[in-house]
């Protein structure tokens, strides 16, 4: 690609384009062959007009970065993006890691029916959850009905499910799989927050041993809710 084609299109200034093979990259994305170049950040410092950037260096990696993904079309198939031009890119970019921002731990309280979206301890947003049919007590085995309780993180999800949409908790840890173990037993595994299937009229405790949630609260939740967020699941 010519370079100053490339310039263009990452919304590095032709000034700083003749260096920009020996620009010092500060953030790279191994994944996406995207990096962040020091041209980058004081672009992107001089279009905010920043005066204090104190410990916030690496935040503003991260909005580059992504500014960066949108501007070179990976979201191309999004309605309503594509190419973006700089300033769109920076502003849709911004206004998704303020959303990230909001939350950072998820709290199940069972015997509540409640679930948490926690800010710093502080509940921002509660929502109403159903469980499995035996839902009192820490899970011991695959097939008994509980929702296993403890900390977790939330480490990967699915878009289209017959339950509308999954996270994906990371249990079994290994004290869940010792507890198990020692009694002869398989702990279980694909304990999901997820979404209510279609068409299915639901009791009040309805899952396999998962967090159910209403589909238009799914929807707020995965809107605010990411990946590698940590749930605690208590009593």
């Amino acid at each position: 690609m010519n370079k100053y084609i490339f310039c263009f299109l990452f919304g590095i200034g032709f000034s700083s384009c003749s260096n920009a093979q020996t620009d010092k990259v500060l953030f790279a994305d191994t994944v996406l062959k995207i990096n962040v170049y020091q041209s980058d950040l004081d672009k992107y410092i001089d279009y905010k007009k920043l005066t204090d950037t104190t410990g916030k260096t690496l935040d503003y990696l991260k909005i580059i970065r992504n500014a960066k993904v949108r501007m070179s079309g990976y979201f191309a198939n999004v309605k309503g993006q594509g190419n973006l031009p700089y300033e769109e890119a920076i502003k849709k970019s911004e206004a998704f890691f303020e959303l990230k921002n909001m939350v950072n731990k998820v709290l199940v309280v069972k015997s509540e029916r409640k679930m948490y979206l926690q800010k710093d301890g502080k509940t921002i947003k509660t929502f109403a959850i159903a469980l499995g049919p035996n839902p009192v007590g820490q899970k011991q085995y695959e097939g008994d009905g509980k929702t296993p309780e403890g900390v977790y993180t939330l480490d990967w999800q699915r878009w289209e499910t017959p339950v509308f949409h999954s996270f994906h908790i990371s249990y079994p840890n290994q004290q869940d799989i010792d507890r198990a173990k020692s009694k002869g037993l398989t702990p279980g595994s694909n304990i999901m927050v997820h979404g209510t299937s279609k068409g299915i009229k639901k009791k009040k405790d309805w899952t396999n041993g998962c967090i159910g949630l209403s589909n238009s609260d799914m929807i707020e939740f995965r809107k605010i809710v990411f990946q590698d967020t940590p749930i605690e699941i208590t009593k």
